[in-house]
């Protein structure tokens, strides 16, 4: 599959462009950005064509699928346009601000034909397929709670997109959605009460930290909580009735060699598990089977709608 990339965003840069190059089948043919750097980035990559526009990148007949790394609130708009040019979209999460604009960005998709899915890479690690299935065993007894948390320190002296308001900053946003996207990812249910605490910059209006709580429909409580001002941690523990399961590289396992760690503590003692995956390019591989053999990503959809709800309670 032919890619074009829209943007010169970090994420592309350190993960995405590398992964697709890893990945079977996938080539990246395009890069389009508006900041002038996507000359330097096809020369790191060797990436063939180069564009200073996104339309222009749109307008080019090889490219089979984009991914969109934009900023948040310019997801809708360039996902929409994709689509109306014939294009699959990989686009970057959160997907949109809100849940009514994933419901027309996926709407669009199929009124053009094309294959739509939100770039949440973590959930192609299959550590967290383990959970489910240690869970679904009995492992821990009935599930009670799950705390998840990711969090990280950056210096905020000069301007960063993750803490402009109008573009949708905020550690929520950011890292929250990781917790909020996981615990219902694990759990498969629905949330019938949301609640926030939140510490709001004076100078940006945005959340850098926040600590929420869900609660479940089957009475099992949900704490997330998210952070730029404190050091890096991405994990999740699912807690039982009879046993707790910890996963330690929850989020970024791709920066632990791809290994995922997770700790079974029950009256068998402590267990370590250890589940490799680089997930990244399983995203992306999944994607384009998906494409190619006329798969559906409708389960994808559903979570990407049910969690974004939640956030919205969240943010607003």
């Amino acid at each position: 599959m032919k890619w074009g990339i829209m943007g010169a965003a970090n994420i592309a840069k350190k993960a995405l462009i590398p992964a697709m190059q890893r990945a079977e089948g996938a080539e990246v043919v395009a890069i389009a950005s508006l900041s002038g750097k996507e000359k330097e980035i096809a020369e790191t990559f060797a990436i063939p064509n180069t564009y200073e526009s996104y339309e222009a990148l749109l307008a080019d007949s090889e490219i089979e699928a984009v991914y969109i790394p934009l900023p948040n609130h310019l997801h809708k708009e360039w996902t929409i346009k994709a689509a109306e040019a014939g294009k699959h979209v990989l686009c970057e999460k959160p997907a949109a601000l809100n849940k009514s604009d994933v419901e027309e960005m996926i709407q669009a998709c199929e009124d053009n034909g094309v294959f739509f899915l939100e770039a949440f890479m973590y959930q192609f690690h299959p550590q967290h397929n383990r959970v489910k299935q240690l869970i679904e065993e009995g492992a821990i007894g009935e599930v009670a709670q799950i705390r998840a948390s990711f969090s990280f320190l950056f210096d905020r002296s000069n301007y960063n997109i993750r803490l402009d308001k109008e573009k949708g900053g905020g550690s929520l946003w950011d890292v929250g959605c990781y917790g909020v996207h996981s615990a219902l990812n694990v759990m498969g249910e629905k949330v019938v009460d949301v609640k926030v605490t939140k510490k709001v910059d004076p100078n940006y209006g945005v959340d850098t930290t926040a600590a929420a709580t869900l609660l479940l429909e089957s009475g099992v409580i949900v704490q997330v909580d998210s952070s730029f001002d404190a050091t890096m941690r991405n994990e999740y523990e699912v807690i039982g009735a009879e046993g707790v399961i910890k996963v330690h590289n929850a989020y970024r396992p791709d920066k632990e060699d791809h290994q995922g760690e997770i700790t079974l503590l029950s009256s068998n003692g402590e267990q370590t598990i250890i589940e490799e995956g680089d997930q990244y390019k399983l995203q992306v591989e999944t994607f384009m089977k998906a494409v190619q053999q006329g798969g559906s990503l409708k389960a994808y959809h559903e979570a990407t709608l049910q969690y974004l709800d939640v956030m919205e309670q969240l943010v607003n």
